[in-house]
């Protein structure tokens, strides 16, 4: 898209460049584009093995249509861009048979510097090899790997986990790592990288980076117990940090970003045993789906037997009618017996 240029006529305030930064312009279009070209050979030194796809024109979901569609319109301004997006998201959803917004917002931003093709066969490649189970409506396993982040988070940084833990849950605020990739997080600058990084590595860089981003906010974090402040940091929201931001006067624009992701890869994980913490947060979740449906069983339990006042009074009213009954019953068959 951005070679051409009519993007940059109709597009220079379209939602996906929004954290660009002018990093990427018109002069240096054809360079990156070159550059994030090499993303789908990184891949396949990582998962050695070729991936195969085919463009859909229609989807035969029009529930999940409509609503690629409106993330389209949210996405790009004209009308020719919104329609390649939509053919790429249409074409993965008979992969992955569901739909998360964070697949518009990867293939989206990969679609800015590569063909519709080349950005769903490395969509397809995340969701075999990388993250699978994330891009569904609800994903159990980026849930699961959102506690994860919390117990690593817990042996690097205990003070930091318990500050976290006792304000918000994770899943509140690791999706925009996890899912959405840091698309709307990180500057182009510093998100190209983070993607080259994790095509190399495979998902324990989404570990690294979520330690390395946690440590670049550690003092902000800790001297806050506002949730919504909390949440913000953790997003890298644009109002805190803008696209200039920068920690002191001494560093250069975007260098702040940047260093998020070269102090990620001095992240040492090799006392993590991530297969072992993803059981034990996938038994977690298991007891407590357990807890809930039969927390939802006795309270329907519970509901049954519940007696309202003008029910109980309608039961006495019943049981006084049917004992003066008797009572007058018994009275004439006395009275029958004497004749």
């Amino acid at each position: 898209m951005i070679i051409s240029k009519k993007f940059w006529e109709e597009e220079k305030e379209a939602p996906i460049l929004n954290r660009n930064g002018n990093y990427v312009n018109e002069e240096n279009s054809e360079h990156i584009c070159k550059r994030v070209e090499h993303f789908y050979e990184i891949m396949l030194s990582y998962i050695k093995e070729d991936i195969s796809v085919d463009l859909k024109e229609d989807c035969d979901d029009k529930e999940i249509l409509r609503i690629i569609q409106l993330d389209a319109v949210r996405t790009f301004n004209s009308e020719e861009n919104r329609k390649l997006l939509i053919k790429v998201l249409q074409s993965i959803y008979p992969i992955t048979k569901d739909y998360h917004q964070g697949v518009s917002f990867i293939s989206s931003f990969l679609l800015l510097f590569l063909e519709p093709k080349e950005v769903v066969k490395i969509i397809v490649g995340l969701h075999k090899y990388y993250l699978s189970g994330y891009f569904k409506a609800m994903p159990k396993a980026y849930v699961r790997d959102s506690r994860v982040f919390l117990n690593i988070l817990k042996h690097f940084h205990p003070n930091l986990y318990e500050h976290i833990k006792n304000l918000i849950t994770p899943e509140a605020f690791v999706s925009k790592w996890f899912i959405g990739l840091n698309v709307h997080v990180l500057t182009f600058e510093s998100l190209l990288l983070f993607f080259e990084h994790l095509l190399k590595e495979g998902e324990i860089f989404l570990f690294k980076y979520s330690i390395g981003l946690c440590r670049a906010l550690e003092h902000e974090l800790m001297s806050t117990d506002d949730v919504s402040r909390i949440l913000a940091l953790l997003r890298l929201d644009k109002k805190i940090f803008p696209n200039d931001y920068k920690e002191s006067d001494n560093q250069e624009i975007g260098e702040f970003f940047m260093n998020i992701i070269y102090n990620s890869l001095k992240v040492d994980m090799t006392g993590i045993n991530l297969d072992k913490l993803r059981e034990e947060a996938s038994e977690q979740m298991r007891i407590e789906e357990e807890r809930r449906k039969q927390f939802e069983m006795e309270r329907d339990l519970t509901d049954d037997e519940i007696i309202f006042s003008d029910e109980e009074n309608d039961s006495q009213n019943d049981s006084q009618s049917d004992s003066q009954n008797d009572s007058q019953n018994d009275s004439q068959n006395d009275s029958q017996s004497d004749s």
